[in-house]
């Protein structure tokens, strides 16, 4: 049921950079909560970056960067916040540049105030979530933070001093979630919450083969932690061994020209193609490739500085979309998947492995069938939109002054 305007919580959604392409989920979360209707929201970024924002979610964007006229305005703190201001520095001393982090929490606190917020959520374990927090203690509004993978597990910022004094922080797999639970006191653990995003099934289509020569799908950034260089040497295995098939990679970032390189060097020009140009495809145009595909593989990888995917999204879509997944065992890959029950996960780093996986799905329909079944119960018990979105309603209204 939908709540009178009079009595809905005003919220403020904070996230440094919006909507990014390969962070789909986020805006895909907000707009589930925008269409519920139950709370009077509003995003704020400091960047607008080159994703889809749905109809839904146009007229709540605000896009503000901090300006003098903003810091300036937040002098006046100082006067009747405060006791805010002065627990606020307390909590950020050992944060590194505490003084410079008041100040701009306090320009961000001027910013937000004219919104009255009852409560802000800030995105990802960074700089600009302290920033939040600082703000929301100026104002003296509950906080939370959303947080993912990398921002917790490699570059953190105040993670212990951020998660105590939030109403609740919200992790998206469970590697993150025990980095964090860590990271904190044990009378604080119970604010580190465990929570899935979700996806809307309605709006995938069933994969189905278009042609005789299958095709094989793999989706995300073109960085290190997506394992490409290792699926391109898969991609040359499988040619080798006189298998017919279509790869496309499909994903914006800074490996495009050498990975395009590789694929020239290997031979694999008429086998394997990046669409997009590096720069990626929007949403709307990549989804497309799941109901048009034959397979799906993600060829992740752990960095050895510790970055790596938590649960990719990538893989909740795939399984949306009734693919058969091929995957490596790094990052949360074994939280979503079951080797051998609703998916063939692979060692990583690995391109023979790689290459026997996906000669297993295409080589044995029944398997891939069966593997895409299981797949698709689990995103659908776990990871829909709708329970999940209520969930995070919830949370927030309880919390909320």
């Amino acid at each position: 049921m939908v709540q009178p305007d009079s009595t809905k919580k005003k919220v403020i959604i904070f996230i440094p950079e919006f909507p990014v392409l390969t962070e789909t989920f986020i805006e895909r979360e907000i707009a589930k909560i925008a269409e519920r209707g139950n709370l009077d929201l509003s995003v704020m970024s400091l960047l607008r970056a080159s994703g889809e924002v749905s109809p839904v979610l146009e007229p709540l964007v605000r896009y503000k960067r901090l300006s003098i006229l903003d810091l300036i305005l937040s002098l006046r703190f100082f006067f009747n916040a405060g006791k805010n201001i002065s627990k606020a520095l307390g909590v950020i001393k050992g944060c590194g540049s505490p003084y410079y982090t008041l100040l701009k929490g306090m320009g961000y606190a001027q910013i937000f105030s004219s919104s009255k917020p009852d409560f802000i959520l800030a995105h990802f374990m960074s700089e600009s979530s302290t920033i939040v927090m600082v703000a929301a203690m100026v104002l003296d509004v509950p906080y939370a933070i959303s947080a993912h993978a990398k921002d917790i597990t490699v570059s953190p910022h105040c993670m212990k001093e951020k998660s105590e004094n939030a109403t609740f922080v919200l992790i998206c797999n469970k590697h993150a979630h025990e980095s964090c639970v860590k990271a904190v006191a044990p009378d604080y653990s119970h604010k580190v919450i465990l929570k899935y995003h979700g996806l809307d099934l309605t709006k995938f289509d069933s994969a189905g083969r278009k042609s005789d020569v299958p095709v094989i799908l793999n989706i995300g950034r073109l960085e290190e932690k997506k394992g490409h260089k290792y699926l391109l040497e898969a991609a040359k295995i499988l040619r080798n061994d006189g298998m017919s098939f279509k790869m496309l990679l499909i994903g914006p970032g800074s490996l495009y020209a050498e990975l395009s390189e590789q694929i020239s060097s290997l031979g694999l020009s008429d086998y394997v193609e990046i669409l997009g140009g590096g720069a990626g495809l929007p949403f709307s145009e990549t989804q497309k490739y799941y109901a048009e595909s034959d397979v799906f593989v993600f060829s992740g990888i752990n960095t050895e500085e510790g970055d790596a995917d938590g649960i990719a999204n990538v893989l909740l879509e795939a399984a949306a979309s009734h693919l058969p997944i091929v995957a490596t065992d790094s990052g949360s890959t074994k939280e979503f998947l079951e080797n051998g029950v609703s998916g063939v996960i692979v060692p990583q780093k690995d391109p023979s492995a790689l290459a026997d996986g996906l000669k297993l799905i295409l080589n044995d329909k029944q398997l891939a069938e069966g593997l895409a079944k299981e797949a698709y119960r689990k995103v659908s018990s776990e990871f829909d939109i709708e329970r999940n979105a209520v969930e995070l309603e919830d949370l927030i209204v309880k919390e909320s002054l």
